[in-house]
């Protein structure tokens, strides 16, 4: 659990309070105790674009485009985290504009054209730091990411990705050379 203090909240207002704070650690109540649960489980929806809003469009075609809103994997300091995404689907949109929506995000997309997995800059951070101090691989720093998301059983995080994690690593430790 990620929030400090004592929260009891129902499933939407849980959603509702952390419409900008995506990468937290939410608990639901099975009437036993606490288990973990995600907020997409829910029922979060990470509108991309128009400041966090719904795209207006959504108003006119409550039946959006199946290209608009897709499941994402986005690894973060906290651990790897799949979220409901939608993007802007207004006239004029362009799909393959999406990598920038998520620039804007402060996410680095793992691909150009419809990314499905994204990094935030935080954890590429720590991974620069970790690798130039520390000398870790980029395979033993996603195997953190998955201790940090599922300490008690790693090998049931849902995602395996292996090349993007290396190769979007080496682009960052790059841009941050130059820049």
């Amino acid at each position: 659990m990620s929030c400090t203090g004592v929260h009891s909240w129902c499933g939407p207002c849980a959603v509702r309070a952390h419409r900008n704070l995506p990468f937290h650690k939410v608990q639901r109540w099975n009437g036993t105790h606490y288990e973990p649960t995600s907020l997409m489980e829910l029922g979060f929806l990470w509108h991309i674009g128009h400041g966090g809003d719904p795209c207006p469009q959504i108003w006119l075609d409550p039946d959006p485009d199946e290209s608009s809103q897709f499941q994402m994997t986005i690894m973060h300091t906290e651990g790897i985290f799949s979220h409901e995404v939608s993007v802007c689907n207004c006239p004029g949109s362009d799909s393959s504009d999406w990598h920038l929506d998520l620039l804007r995000q402060i996410l680095c997309p793992a691909s150009i054209s419809k990314p499905k997995t994204a990094f935030t800059f935080d954890v590429l951070d720590h991974f620069l730091t970790d690798a130039l101090e520390c000398k870790t691989s980029a395979m033993s720093f996603y195997q953190k990411l998955k201790r940090f998301t599922n300490n008690a059983f790693p090998e049931r995080v849902p995602v395996e990705c292996h090349f993007p994690v290396a190769w979007l690593m080496f682009i960052f430790s790059f841009l941050c050379m130059l820049g």
